[in-house]
């Protein structure tokens, strides 16, 4: 998917607006935090973020763009544990999202494709298909719906376990305000497919369908080109399930307030753990 979304930019490029992609380009730097059932219930994730995300007008007029980005997290286990029994201390992740959308005047919508690699207990590369959509009812308040569900999964081992990570279905309704001081909040609420409550050392087979999943994401400009940035997102039972979150410094070459940016700036965040839970299953032990 990622060739074929390239390829539409190529093809487009005669009807490009005034400009240049770098002018639709944001990036981030800052902190990650993870705890999702990949981690075995031993472990959570800390360490820096660093993504680049980029929209590519196909049709300025309609508002219609593709969206390139990639993003890096490099984590340390944030609970000691998991290196005691297996030997594991960090983890790295590279995220890379392609894909299309468009900002109208009464709403937006957006289709992505995920792919994460990650260097953990073993080596993993996974993928989800994500969207939203949304209606503008004024000039400050939207409601959507967004969603996102598993493409590719991948076995692999914990020490001696067999496991496989596979992504968790989500299906939300999101409500997202821009302020009168320049800031905007999302707030969603919905239903993921489930996930197991596995433990390296405590063997528990169980599974927790249609789970509750809810969350925030919050952009605070500081100044024309800056803003606060940071979301979380938790799949419950909070125990078993998720607890994802990040903040950090976003900069915009479009601008850092939503009015600022053009039509074709990314609609979508680079993928990141709020956005691509994953779920694990012990095949053996």
């Amino acid at each position: 998917m990622v060739a074929a979304v390239l390829s539409v930019a190529a093809s487009a490029r005669a009807q490009d607006a005034p400009g240049t992609p770098f002018d639709r380009v944001s990036f981030f730097v800052g902190l990650d935090g993870s705890k999702q059932p990949q981690d075995l219930g031993i472990n959570a994730n800390i360490g820096p973020r660093f993504a680049i995300n980029a929209g590519i007008p196909v049709s300025a007029t309609s508002g219609l763009g593709v969206q390139v980005g990639a993003a890096v997290n490099l984590s340390d286990s944030a609970v000691h544990v998991l290196d005691q029994v297996e030997g594991t201390s960090r983890r790295s992740q590279v995220f890379l999202t392609a894909g299309v959308f468009q900002r109208l005047t009464r709403g937006s919508w957006a289709l992505a494709y995920d792919l994460v690699r990650e260097q953990y207990y073993d080596t993993f590369t996974l993928a989800q298909v994500r969207g939203e959509g949304s209606v503008r009812l004024s000039g400050k308040d939207e409601l959507g719906v967004a969603f996102g569900f598993g493409a590719r999964g991948e076995d692999g081992r914990v020490g001696d376990v067999r496991v496989r990570l596979e992504p968790i279905a989500q299906a939300l309704a999101f409500s997202r305000h821009e302020w009168s001081a320049g800031g905007r909040t999302t707030l969603w609420v919905g239903l993921a497919s489930g996930h197991h409550n596995e433990v390296l050392v405590i063997p528990d087979a169980s599974f927790d369908r249609h789970v509750l999943v809810y969350g925030a994401r919050l952009d605070l400009p500081l100044n024309s080109r800056v803003s606060v940035t940071g979301a979380a997102n938790l799949i419950t039972p909070a125990a078993t399930g998720t607890v994802d979150a990040f903040m950090g410094i976003t900069i915009r070459t479009a601008g850092a307030r939503p009015q600022q940016r053009t039509r074709t700036s990314p609609l979508l965040d680079v993928a990141n753990n709020t956005e691509l839970p994953v779920d694990l299953t012990v095949l053996s032990r």
